[in-house]
């Protein structure tokens, strides 16, 4: 393949990328207004009252700025209706998508809140790039999200949901700092206990558990 050719697959893989970025932001942003918008009224006083419980908070229907932004997420991704279903599955179920962003919906589903130490944050042109060190696998991650790169500290742990684009891993929505930068070591018990008791894999241990080391 010529060089010109390699150039311009290049320049195209990219600007898929964009694209693709873009879109999966809008699905997010628009799936967060169904949760916000569409849902029952009780369906959202039973998630808080089981996200107030479940996560050991004071004052369980009066949530912090901080509390709320988690709960969201949490409920529009890890939630169990009263049907057994996410609300996430709910609004795609319900809403006309074409194939390709259908697609992004199933990606979406699976998106779980993964704990990486942060090593760098650097401000693209499109997009920040976010450097960090999984903590289950110790794997290098490099990842890329709407951002502000000023308000990620390098060193601590953050919980992000990302998934996998054209090019890129995107992150998904906003990222929770852990409440303790020592977090990692408790995680991985956390998680081998789970696992040993019931077989419980890290992505459902993630989606059950993470809001317990960001509250």
């Amino acid at each position: 393949m010529h060089e010109k050719e390699l150039l311009d697959l290049s320049r195209y893989r990219r600007k898929k990328q964009q694209i693709a970025q873009r879109q999966m932001d809008e699905l997010y942003r628009h799936a967060l207004d169904y949760a916000l918008k569409e849902t029952n009224i009780r369906e959202k006083v039973r998630a808080k009252m089981i996200f107030a419980k479940r996560f050991q908070l004071k004052e369980p229907p009066l949530l912090s700025q901080e509390q709320e932004n988690v709960f969201l997420q949490w409920y529009l991704l890890d939630y169990k209706t009263i049907n057994g279903q996410t609300v996430c599955f709910q609004f795609l179920q319900s809403t006309k998508l074409s194939e390709p962003l259908r697609m992004m919906g199933a990606l979406l589903l699976t998106a779980a809140p993964e704990p990486i130490i942060i090593t760098d944050c650097l401000s693209g042109d499109n997009a920040v790039v976010i450097k960090g060190e999984s903590i289950i696998h110790g794997k290098e991650e490099e990842l890329r999200g709407s951002l502000d790169c000023g308000a990620i500290k390098k060193g601590s742990i953050y919980f992000v949901r990302k998934v996998p684009l054209v090019t890129d891993q995107w992150i998904i929505g906003p990222v929770f700092e852990a409440t303790n930068c020592d977090a990692a070591v408790s995680i991985r018990r956390h998680f081998r206990q789970k696992n040993q008791e019931k077989g419980v894999l890290w992505r459902a241990f993630l989606k059950e558990e993470a809001p317990l080391y960001i509250l």
